[in-house]
């Protein structure tokens, strides 16, 4: 309407403009508008035309006969293990930070770093100079109270001391073997003694230094026989046993190592929801060092003549799982029962038989008896 409208305003007043102008702007105008016209009518012929081919285009049913080009590959069946990958860390059979359990100036060093020692060796001796002193001390003044135990006890069997007496006499001197008995401690924890046997580390003192209770001399470690500890998801606790078999995968070559399980920890973590295992590398080596960053891979379940299937040929539904089988020029669709899945493959349980080819490129564009062409099979 409003178009309209504005023809009939033009038709009224351009006249009355158009006869105002002068004559060589009338030629001027008038090859505009020519111009316009021409223009628009073009105009309209092409947008006609895109509109009908549009429509005939719409209406044209598709062309069931055409093929599509596809990929497959035919199914074999082969070994499959259910298996659990995770990280873990490898540990030392025994391993422990040697500190002094008193205070006092260091006067032996008895290790070579890097060297092994046995159980029981002298690793680091203190002073205790002052330590044996009140210890012969004590000795001298243990003597003289036995002595005096001993008259008092004959006096008494004769009456002349009482039995008050006597039993102060005999508290003092059990009192003074107590005292006797913890100096002789404290003088053998001048001895830093090795717990068990192994290698010791890198030392921390020097010969002459003063140290505290609890000052970090050197680490002592037994590496004979090797651990790894790793965690478990939450989802796999209930297959975790003790005894079972897992592979320590080690370095860039993937060297493989036997192991099995000795500990479980009996609670969650509650920060990760893990489980945390142990278990005991049976393989002597010299190329595991503890504290090395390796893979752990348990063993599961072990499946004979197994059929696997690219994760990308696989076809999510409502009701279940599908993939498509080329069959006679034909896309087929197939309802699969699944089983064990990984990044790249999953396990088909049912549905699908080896020797199958099954499609696994072109599939969002496949339809239920669709008919394809195969361009590659595997």
């Amino acid at each position: 309407m409003k178009i309209v409208n504005i023809l009939n305003l033009f038709t009224i007043f351009f006249p009355i403009f158009y006869l105002s102008m002068k004559k060589y702007f009338r030629f001027i105008v008038f090859g505009i508008i020519v111009f316009l016209v021409i223009g628009f009518v073009l105009l309209q012929s092409n947008f006609l035309a895109e509109n009908k081919n549009k429509s005939k285009e719409k209406n044209t049913p598709p062309n069931k006969n055409k093929e599509t080009f596809v990929r497959a590959i035919i199914i074999k069946s082969n070994n499959l293990n259910n298996r659990l990958r995770v990280t873990g860390t490898i540990a030392a059979n025994e391993e422990v930070n040697i500190t002094s359990e008193i205070s006092g100036m260091i006067t032996q060093i008895n290790f070579q770093e890097g060297t092994n020692v046995a159980k029981g060796a002298l690793l680091v001796k203190i002073n205790d100079a002052d330590l044996k002193a009140q210890f012969e001390k004590l000795t001298y003044r243990e003597e003289l109270f036995v002595k005096r135990e001993f008259r008092q006890k004959k006096l008494l069997e004769k009456g002349g001391v009482s039995q008050d007496e006597y039993d102060t006499g005999l508290a003092e001197l059990n009192a003074l073997k107590a005292e006797k008995r913890e100096l002789e401690a404290k003088i053998a924890k001048t001895q830093v003694l090795a717990p068990f046997s192994g290698t010791i580390g890198l030392r921390q003192i020097s010969q002459g230094a003063y140290i505290n209770a609890g000052t970090s001399i050197t680490k002592l470690v037994n590496i004979d026989k090797l651990k790894v500890e790793f965690s478990v998801p939450e989802k796999y606790i209930t297959k975790l046993k003790n005894g079972q078999k897992c592979i320590i995968i080690f370095g860039d070559n993937e060297t493989k190592y036997d192991a099995s399980i000795y500990a479980i920890e009996p609670k969650l973590n509650l920060n990760t929801r893990t489980m945390t295992a142990k278990a005991w590398i049976n393989s002597a080596t010299n190329d595991l060092k503890p504290g090395a960053f390796v893979k752990v891979e348990i063993i599961w379940d072990n499946f004979e003549k197994a059929i696997e299937i690219p994760t990308y040929a696989l076809i999510p539904d409502i009701d279940a799982p599908k993939v498509y089988q080329y069959k006679n020029g034909k896309a087929i669709s197939k309802i699969v029962k699944t089983g064990i899945r990984s990044s790249e493959s999953v396990q088909i349980e049912e549905g699908v038989l080896e020797n199958d080819t099954i499609i696994i490129s072109g599939i969002m564009n496949l339809r239920p008896n669709i008919a394809v062409k195969l361009l590659e099979v595997k």
